[in-house]
């Protein structure tokens, strides 16, 4: 059974906060920035930055711990699916989502699986940040986003969005592959889920035989 959560209208330039921020360093940030709401009532979604989108932060905690994250990841992912079901049936917008992930010398080593879980097996997309500074940057691009453009901003346009950045950082986590090659791969494929879900030979004739070989055995190692 789908989980049933708190989905609010959120106005243009404005984010809704799960109430667990409200004394953190990131409600700190988004407050000096935006006009922020805090709810109470968000369960497992922790910020919406636009009416349609969904946003869950993994802290450094959360991913050394490495049981909630992925019960939340799955509810997440288990809501999204009954609201695109219900939206297609009506004809409306569903909703999408991010995954914001604290990747840091500390949580590191543990990011690999978290990332393999989110975007082999769920479909979801990630953006690791550093802390909550740039998470919070993160949110403010998606918010201003929000305002200016409905479409996914996982999805790569000829205009490079802000959220450009944490896509690249994503690819750029795969050993030995640089930059051009993660913009050659999100020039090619489009999202994240299209280059995971990729054969090796798509990927040879966009980054090479050796970048290729990587890339596929990173997302396809046990």
């Amino acid at each position: 059974m789908a989980e049933t959560i708190f989905r609010p209208q959120v106005p243009p330039g404005q984010i809704y906060v799960n109430d667990k921020w409200t004394n953190s360093d990131i409600y700190t940030h988004l407050n000096r920035r935006l006009r922020v709401l805090v709810v109470d009532s968000m369960d497992f979604v922790d910020f919406y930055p636009t009416t349609e989108f969904a946003v869950l932060f993994i802290t450094e905690a959360d991913l050394v711990a490495g049981t909630n994250y992925r019960r939340n990841l799955a509810k997440l992912k288990n809501y999204l699916r009954s609201v695109q079901m219900r939206a297609c049936e009506e004809q409306a917008n569903y909703e999408r989502s991010a995954v914001i992930v604290e990747k840091t010398s500390i949580s590191n080593q543990y990011f690999n699986d978290l990332q393999k879980f989110a975007v082999l097996e769920l479909g979801l997309g990630i953006i690791p940040v550093s802390g909550c500074e740039e998470c919070g940057q993160a949110l403010i691009a998606m918010v201003r986003m929000g305002c200016e453009d409905k479409s996914n901003p996982f999805m790569f346009r000829s205009r490079a969005p802000p959220m450009e950045t944490y896509l690249l950082k994503t690819l750029l986590t795969i050993p030995s592959l640089g930059e051009t090659k993660a913009q050659a791969l999100l020039l090619r494929f489009k999202s994240l889920i299209n280059i995971c879900n990729a054969s090796l030979e798509d990927l040879t004739k966009t980054v090479g035989v050796n970048s290729a070989q990587q890339v596929y055995n990173f997302f396809h190692s046990c």
